[in-house]
């Protein structure tokens, strides 16, 4: 094993079974402004997320907010002692699955959990061992209603400047036989099925979802995202300070010779991104996740429910790649949960980006509306213990 890799795990396990201090809290507000900053970075047009009037006349009397809004209130995205410590390792999140038992309405106060719950080495990536850490978070509401739960892995790979990088391609310049085909894909992207209905009875095995087109990616698309993550970015004196205490994000930026630049910015600057292993900025996993997730709920109409999302990430999105992300229905059943029963759908979903590479891959389970019987939210749920 290599010997960062073994010293992040062997100092990462004191960390195990504790509160993930490393992840601010978000949003502790589910206000009109916060979740339309979320979906515009989504490209998300749907008036149920974005239109204080667009959720009235639906059977939530309200406007709601996408159910990939939970990553605005804290991402789960846990990195054991990866801040505290310089290993020489880069940080990414490979995994994500989230489950969730009710919408979030317009107006509701949220607070979150994260909890560290594993640390060990990784498989392979990119020829260079990993370290891996788990962890949980979990959602709630104004009223202490959970909301959602999720899981992640993130992974952790070792690069120091001067190393081979973690992924040496260029930004990628377009023919117009390539940007022909782009702008067809988002010509012909479908509108958000909205109001009109989906039934399980209408949806057939195999069928393709729309496909939606995310790119060329850049920097605004990137800073967008920060923003719809809503962590506090501090600066000045604030961010001094902070790398004061945690060195394993504290570099030297490459332009000025500053030695207290934060690792958390070299995603999206163009000329730090290659201490981080990367010859262009690349976009935060999360980011690819929620895209992800916009697949479904884009097919599935508003009365549908967005049950369950688990992604997981095999390669960057790179500034000026352009993914595709379509979906598949590969399954459908009745589910039986706390005594109701749901008609659920399971999907497929792929994004891959110009290369013919597959940026993420996971499924996702829909509930859809019988004739007559939305499904009943909130869904019955174990009782969690809240923090």
């Amino acid at each position: 094993m290599n010997e960062r890799i073994a010293e992040f795990i062997e100092y990462s396990k004191e960390y195990v079974g504790y509160g993930a201090s490393d992840v601010p809290e978000g949003a502790p507000l589910a206000d009109w402004l916060t979740i339309r900053r979320f979906c515009a970075a989504l490209g998300d047009a749907n008036p149920l997320y974005k239109d204080p009037a667009g959720g009235v006349s639906t059977k939530y009397h309200s406007m709601i907010a996408p159910p990939t809004f939970i990553a605005a209130i804290r991402t789960p995205t846990a990195a054991g002692a990866y801040e505290f410590r310089d290993f020489g390792v880069t940080k990414m999140t490979r995994r994500v699955s989230m489950e969730w038992v009710d919408v979030i309405r317009v107006g509701d106060r949220l607070r979150s959990s994260l909890d560290t719950e594993g640390v060990g080495p990784g498989p392979n990536r990119w020829g260079r061992p990993t370290a891996e850490v788990d962890c949980s978070a979990a959602y709630f509401n104004s009223y202490g209603g959970l909301i959602a739960t999720a899981e992640a892995t993130t992974a952790l790979v070792p690069y120091r400047q001067g190393e081979e990088m973690i992924c040496d391609r260029e930004i990628y310049a377009y023919s117009d036989d390539e940007i022909a085909r782009i702008e067809r894909g988002i010509e012909d992207e479908a509108p958000p099925r909205g109001r009109l209905l989906r039934y399980q009875g209408d949806v057939s095995l195999g069928e393709r979802l729309p496909t939606l087109v995310k790119g060329p990616l850049n920097l605004s698309d990137m800073m967008a995202w920060t923003v719809a993550e809503q962590k506090t970015m501090p600066l000045g004196k604030p961010v001094y300070e902070d790398l004061k205490r945690m060195p394993g994000r504290k570099r030297v930026n490459p332009s000025t010779n500053w030695p207290f630049w934060d690792a958390d910015q070299e995603y999206e600057d163009i000329l730090s991104c290659r201490d981080a292993g990367f010859s262009a900025p690349f976009s935060r996993g999360m980011h690819v996740v929620c895209l992800a997730g916009q697949v479904v709920t884009h097919w599935m109409g508003d009365d549908g429910f967005l049950r369950s999302l688990d992604v997981e990430l095999f390669n960057p999105f790179l500034y000026g790649d352009t993914l595709w992300l379509t979906g598949e229905v590969s399954d459908k059943f009745r589910e039986r949960v706390g005594g109701e029963t749901y008609f659920a759908v399971k999907v497929r979903v792929n994004g891959v980006n110009q290369l013919g590479e597959t940026v993420a891959a996971g499924d996702a389970v829909a509930y859809l509306p019988a004739p007559g019987r939305p499904p009943r939210l909130p869904i019955p749920h174990r009782r969690r213990r809240q923090k």
